[in-house]
């Protein structure tokens, strides 16, 4: 499924950086192998997505945090953030941002409006919104690097999920289209980091660099944790194996 051909076409620091998905690599995350597989139910799904409904909302915060930082911090830093945020956060495309295109999955799975303003986060999730903001505080560039290289590989486990909650779950492609265009989107967004990588370097430190990334997975991995707990009912953490 992950596509490992990084290893041949990037330069040695990229390629450290991009090994460290091998931690936490995502596509055998529990959570993934379950929906995959068609192991949840469809309300056990709807919950799930309901914790990605809230990590996004607060990651929404965090993106805008980098963008405004990155202003007055570094041109190259800004150009890399500016569009991913604009695409992800607003609505100035012309197209949802992406916590309407997640609201609109777990709408269609059932979930009212009420229960969607009630919403708590799991304890998996909250350990992620709280590491995904570690990074953020060590800079714009650790921010963007760390979530780039993130997406690097979310774009190629997205339309595995897609097809998922089509095929499997009876999903209209409209609800879940939000897995739909992070298969390109994502793909965009993993290159505007990689043409950051450098400059972060520079502003942040190599350590500081590479820990972010680490913590950008482990984060996730988190996340994801927090979505599974969800659909469970269970505090259960993947260790990565």
């Amino acid at each position: 499924m992950i596509d490992y051909s990084y290893r041949t076409k990037f330069e040695k620091h990229v390629v450290k950086l991009l090994d460290l998905y091998d931690l936490f690599p995502f596509h055998k995350h529990p959570l993934w192998s379950a929906i995959i597989n068609k192991q949840l139910t469809k309300e056990q799904v709807v919950k799930a997505e309901a914790q990605h409904y809230l990590r996004t909302k607060a990651g929404q915060v965090l993106r805008h945090d980098a963008m405004v930082q990155s202003a007055s911090v570094s041109e190259v830093i800004w150009k890399a953030i500016i569009e991913t945020y604009f695409e992800e956060c607003t609505d100035n495309d012309g197209t949802p941002n992406h916590l309407e295109y997640i609201k609109r999955l777990i709408i269609e799975g059932g979930m009212s409006e009420r229960e969607i303003e009630n919403l708590r986060n799991t304890p998996g999730n909250i350990a992620a919104i709280a590491l995904y903001k570690i990074i953020g505080e060590r800079g714009p560039g650790c921010h963007v690097v760390g979530a780039g290289m993130v997406e690097y590989f979310y774009a190629q486990l997205s339309p595995h999920i897609f097809r998922s909650y089509v095929d499997n779950y009876g999903f209209t492609p409209y609800a879940v289209e939000t897995y739909e265009i992070h298969g390109v989107m994502d793909q965009t967004h993993a290159e505007r980091a990689l043409t950051a990588i450098d400059e972060a370097v520079n502003l942040h430190g190599w350590e500081e660099v590479e820990d972010s990334v680490r913590d950008a997975f482990v984060a996730t991995s988190l996340h994801y944790d927090g979505m599974l707990q969800a659909a469970l009912g269970e505090n259960n953490y993947w260790n990565g194996k």
